[in-house]
C-alpha cells in the first residue's frame, strides 16, 4: 500500500476552486492527462465516475464512487473497480484568503502485484502527482495568469 499526497496554491476562492474540482466531466476538456470521464449522479452529493487517463506510457481507467461534501470542501472517492486493487482517497480545499486557496490530494492504493511493487508503485506515485498537478494547473491557468 502507498501514499500519495500533493498540495497546491490556486488563485481561486475555496468554494470556486470545490466547485471546479468537482465538476469532474470538465476534467476531459481542461486536462490533457484525462482521456474521458464519465460521471452518473446518485444524488446531489454523490456519483459513479469512471475515469481513463494517461498514465506513464500507457493508460489506466477505473470507476469511483464520489461522496461530495460542499461545507467541508471535501470530496472523497473510493474505487469500485479498475486497473488498481485499491485507489482510494479525497480532494480537500483550504481558503488562504478571498481569491486564494490550497488544494490537496490525498490518495493511498495498491498496484495488486505483490512481486512487482517495489517497482511499479514509485512508478505509479510519481505519474500520480504528475497527473494531479497538471490538472489543477490547467484547471485554474486562467486565474494563474490573471495574477501573473
Amino acid at each position: 500500500m502507498r501514499d500519495v499526497k500533493y498540495t497546491q496554491t490556486v488563485n481561486a476562492s475555496a468554494v470556486e476552486a470545490f466547485e471546479k474540482i468537482a465538476d469532474f466531466k470538465s476534467f476531459e476538456s481542461h486536462c490533457q492527462a484525462v482521456i474521458s470521464v464519465d460521471v452518473t449522479e446518485i444524488n446531489e452529493a454523490e456519483s459513479e465516475s469512471t475515469w481513463l487517463v494517461h498514465f506513464h506510457d500507457g493508460k489506466m481507467s477505473w470507476r469511483e464512487r464520489d461522496i461530495f461534501n460542499k461545507s467541508d470542501l471535501k470530496i472523497e472517492f473510493t474505487q469500485i473497480e479498475g486497473d488498481a486493487d485499491i485507489f482510494e482517497g479525497f480532494w480537500s480545499i483550504e481558503a488562504l484568503s478571498e481569491g486564494q486557496c490550497t488544494v490537496t490530494f490525498d490518495a493511498r492504493f495498491c498496484m495488486g502485484i505483490p512481486t512487482l511493487a517495489d517497482i511499479l508503485e514509485p512508478i505509479a506515485e510519481s505519474a500520480i502527482k504528475q497527473n494531479v498537478e497538471q490538472m489543477l494547473s490547467e484547471l485554474f491557468a486562467s486565474q494563474q495568469e490573471a495574477v501573473a
